[in-house]
């Protein structure tokens, strides 16, 4: 009876563990905006010495990762005078971002453990670069160079609620599932659950 209790406990924190592991991941969109935030903190800390009052400028690619990082400064930016995409003598500094890309890969697929959980390795990376310029002599007074990644992993049901359909940069193709994966772990999940079955119908009849 002592054996049969035990399984069942097994199976209940393996099935509690994937669970959690379901609630807390991420999408890719938050992963992105998370960089993000993370960039634009050393910025807001020179912008922050430049003072508040001035005026400034912020020119950035009207492509999509351009777009998303721009909805992001005008969040954490929003206490600021900021015009965008502008230009004239009233302006004290432009800030120019140049190169602003976002994408997500995954890397490969894999089985995490002996209830075959299909995982999939994920990366997504925030890369671009940004001039603050003195708009009085079009001198470059700050520079940032930022390109970071984000690496984990997720549960493969899961694809659809890590993808978001309104942004490209947050899908990517599936790579291909080794053999091992494909073959190996169901196996051995089969033979493992055969086995279970067996060993509770050979504890009950005792």
């Amino acid at each position: 009876m002592t054996l049969k209790y035990l399984l069942c406990i097994i199976l209940i924190l393996s099935a509690g563990g994937i669970l959690f592991s379901q609630g807390n991941v991420s999408t890719n969109v938050d992963a992105a905006g998370s960089l993000v935030d993370e960039s634009l903190i050393p910025l807001n800390n020179k912008l922050l010495i430049l003072g508040k009052d001035n005026l400034y400028s912020i020119m950035i690619d009207d492509n999509e990762a351009g777009e998303y990082i721009l909805d992001n400064i005008k969040r954490k930016f929003a206490d600021y005078r900021i015009v965008f995409r502008e230009n004239s003598d009233s302006i004290k500094y432009r800030i120019i971002f140049k190169n602003p890309i976002i994408t997500t890969r995954y890397k490969k697929i894999f089985t995490d453990n002996i209830l075959g959980t299909k995982k999939v390795e994920r990366e997504v990376a925030v890369s671009y670069d940004a001039d603050v310029i003195d708009n009085t002599n079009s001198s470059v007074i700050y520079n940032l160079n930022f390109n970071k990644k984000f690496k984990d992993d997720f549960n493969l049901e899961n694809l659809n609620y890590i993808e978001n359909q309104r942004y490209k940069f947050s899908r990517s193709s599936l790579p291909d599932e080794n053999n091992a994966d494909k073959i190996l772990f169901p196996s051995l999940i089969i033979g493992a659950s055969a086995a279970a079955i067996i060993l509770f119908f050979v504890i009950r009849s005792k």
